[in-house]
This record gives structure tokens, sequence and C-alpha cells, in this order.
């Protein structure tokens, strides 16, 4: 018994850990500008920023993810990103994004990613609502491939969940708009390209103008379906 006990500490330990090594990151990380060298498939990054695991509006995808530093990202770009959850979940209180990975402390290869090296490449996961049509959560255990496992129909529906076409495009309103008041612009959007037309005939999706014509229209070397990818031109 005493020894199942000890275990028991000892995996409590293990699962503990990862929390504050997540916020020790962000704690440490400085006022540094970034520097950007290279491009997101090309490329590394120098004085990068953590994204915290959780803030108004959103949470990481892993604490584990967090905690390795997969969640690293341009300055400009981590501050624009952070500011547009917030002016959403004051815009909609409701509204609560999963953050999916970014990149390396110093960007380079990052796998199994084919881009996200130099800080301006970052993954959303895609915000859902039940079948009662209320706001919920991508699911992210490690069983869900840390929720890059899901797979969704070409209209967006996965048992009884569904994403929110509708909040995508808001969402993408204000985060063009946070950029370019942190003088970053958008530069592209991957998203399934059966998606699109549900992005674009949404309320907030017809507001997006030349926006909407940054969501791929082919097919990228695995179906963003569960979430979304948002490359930023380097400032």
């Amino acid at each position: 018994m005493r020894r199942w006990r000890v275990l028991a500490l000892v995996v409590a330990g293990l699962l503990a850990l990862p929390w504050p090594i997540a916020w020790l990151r962000v704690a440490l990380e400085g006022n540094a500008p970034s520097q950007i060298f290279g491009t997101s498939v090309n490329g590394y990054v120098e004085h990068a920023h953590p994204i915290p695991p959780w803030g108004t509006g959103f949470h990481t995808y892993s604490i584990l993810g967090s905690a390795l530093g997969r969640q690293y990202l341009d300055l400009r770009v981590r501050d624009a990103l952070v500011a547009a959850f917030a002016a959403r979940h004051v815009a909609d209180p409701a509204s609560l994004f999963v953050t999916g990975e970014s990149g390396w402390p110093h960007g380079g290869r990052f796998r199994p990613h084919k881009s996200h090296e130099n800080g301006t490449s970052v993954d959303i996961f895609m915000p859902l609502l039940d079948s009662r049509g209320e706001h919920v959560s991508m699911q992210t255990w490690p069983w869900d491939k840390f929720g890059y496992g899901h797979e969704f129909d070409a209209r967006g529906n996965l048992d009884e969940l569904h994403i929110d076409f509708e909040a995508l495009a808001a969402f993408l309103l204000e985060l063009d708009a946070q950029s370019r008041a942190h003088g970053l612009r958008i530069w592209r959007v991957i998203v399934a390209p059966e998606y699109v037309p549900l992005v674009l005939q949404t309320q907030s999706g017809q507001k997006l103008g030349a926006l909407g014509d940054l969501l791929t229209r082919k097919p990228s070397w695995v179906r963003h379906d569960e979430h979304f990818h948002v490359d930023f031109e380097p400032p």
C-alpha cells in the first residue's frame, strides 16, 4: 500500500509540474522586441515570446505543450492575438478560443508542422457549438492528438458538435483590426477549402472583404478542419 501511495504522489507531481514551468516561461520572457529571419517555412526568430497558458477569452490546447515551449510567437503577433481574444470575449462573454501550436522559442524546424519556423504562424482551434447552440471548447486530450485528431465533415459537423463559422469570421475581423494596430498584416488563413463559403456566408463573413480573399481555396498537406492556421507578414 505504501508503494502505491508513493507512486501516486510521483504521478501527481509529474502531472502538476508543467503548470509552474509554463507560467515561468511567461514570467521570465522580458520585453525584448522580436527579430524575424527568413520565412515561416525556412526561418528562425530571436526573442520570441510565449502565449500565456490562459487569459481573457482563451486557453492553451495543452499545458504540457506550453511548458515544453511549443507556443512561442513574434512579440507583436502574440500581443495582437491576445488582444483579439480579449476583444471577442468582451463582445461575446461566451467566446472562448483554444490556442494551438505556434513554434519554438528560437524558431526553426517544428515537427510535425511544415511551417511555424519564424514566429509568424499560429494554430487556433475552431470555435464550436453543441446541439443546444451553446459554445463549447475543442477537446484536446492526448488521445485526441491534442485536438488535432478530430475529423469534421464538409459542413463542419462532428457528432453533436458544429463549427461556429460566424464566431470564426468575427474573430478574423477582430484579429485583422488588432494586427493592424500592432503594425502587422495577416498574410494567409488556412482552413479546409470546403469551409470557405460557409465562413463567407455568415453575417461577419460578409464583412471580411479583402480579408476573405486570404482564406485558402486549395487543400494543404493536412486538412484544416479542426483548426485554422494564420500566417502574418513579417513586420
